[in-house]
């Protein structure tokens, strides 16, 4: 990817790509740069995704800041969320150094399919109604979804939102925008955590992160904007069919 002159305007109009997405489905954008730079670019699994964290958190920031001045989030949620989120990163980021990379690749097909399935599917699933007050019951709920967004994000270089953002509008009635704009807020922190941890493994590649994550900025922006003022599910449908040819490329990947 960095070889032939131009990293820079790659990396930039790679972000830009990925921000996007982040933006308009409130995911952290690692679900399809991960792919892009293990299939396309032929980065190792591992610094791709421990990478992908840095761009995370970057779009995530400036996707959650559109949110929130549109009233998005449910502020409330989110120490929780987080809380839970820094538990199931650090041990995210134990499993990464464990695994192999084959069987990174394999989970992270098998992420991208269910992500699919989600995106596919989710116009036809009604929802619970919203909850609006904070018992135990629902800040350990909170605590708990935090958790397994923090696990898979750090374990496969992802936002974490393809997981939560289910759970929040399921379990927690939150409508698609709020789950999206909520989700974006907790996933900054847990980004940058993991991130920092698979430094030490010597995976993160802060520059490249930061090249692209300057371009997932104004796509982020953009993309949370579009959301906000347009139904997406065409958009959601066109994503989903994106997801399954990803998740085909990288089973084959692995199983080579």
């Amino acid at each position: 990817m960095n070889r032939d002159g131009g990293p820079l305007v790659k990396d930039v109009l790679l972000g830009l790509l990925v921000g996007l997405f982040s933006g308009l489905l409130g995911v952290g954008g690692g679900i399809i740069l991960v792919p892009l730079l293990v299939l396309l670019m032929r980065t190792e699994q591992k610094q791709a995704q421990a990478t992908s964290l840095v761009v995370v958190a970057l779009g995530a920031f400036s996707g959650a800041l559109t949110y929130s001045l549109a009233g998005s989030v449910v502020w409330l949620s989110v120490p929780f969320l987080i809380a839970g989120g820094i538990v199931g990163s650090w041990l995210g980021t134990i499993a990464v150094t464990k695994l192999r990379a084959r069987w990174l690749q394999i989970l992270f097909g098998i992420l991208l399919l269910a992500a699919a399935v989600r995106l596919g599917v989710e116009s036809f699933v009604s929802e619970t109604g919203f909850v609006d007050q904070m018992t135990l019951g629902v800040a350990l709920g909170f605590a708990a979804s935090g958790l397994a967004m923090g696990f898979f994000s750090a374990l496969l270089g992802v936002g974490g939102g393809i997981i939560v953002i289910p759970l929040l509008v399921a379990l927690f009635g939150f409508p698609q925008q709020l789950a999206a704009g909520t989700s974006l807020v907790a996933m900054i922190p847990l980004a940058l955590f993991g991130a920092l941890r698979l430094t030490r493994s010597g995976f993160t590649q802060w520059v490249q992160g930061l090249r692209i994550g300057a371009g997932s900025v104004p796509g982020a922006i953009a993309g949370a904007a579009l959301a906000l003022t347009t139904e997406a599910s065409v958009l959601q449908v066109g994503f989903a069919a994106l997801l399954v040819f990803a998740a085909a490329n990288m089973f084959v990947k692995a199983l080579k």
